[in-house]
């Protein structure tokens, strides 16, 4: 896969995991502002997991390889 897919995706994922403890963090102390702004942060990494879905989809059809291997020209 593509570097940059896989930075997109390494990203995605650690913003995930951030998002998630402080929408528990927020439930818990009961603070809404926070809870509304972990809400929003999840859901610009599922938004972010999509736009890089849609653009491995697209590079399928369009046959590129999706790791390109650069060799002895």
């Amino acid at each position: 896969m593509n570097v940059k897919y896989l930075a997109k995706f390494g990203g995605s994922a650690l913003g995930a995991v951030g998002a998630a403890r402080s929408l528990g963090k927020a439930r818990r102390e009961g603070d809404k502002l926070r809870m509304v702004d972990a809400v929003l942060s999840i859901l610009s990494v599922a938004i972010t997991i999509a736009i890089v879905v849609r653009e491995i989809r697209e590079s399928q059809e369009e046959n590129k390889p999706l790791v390109e291997l650069k060799g002895d020209e």
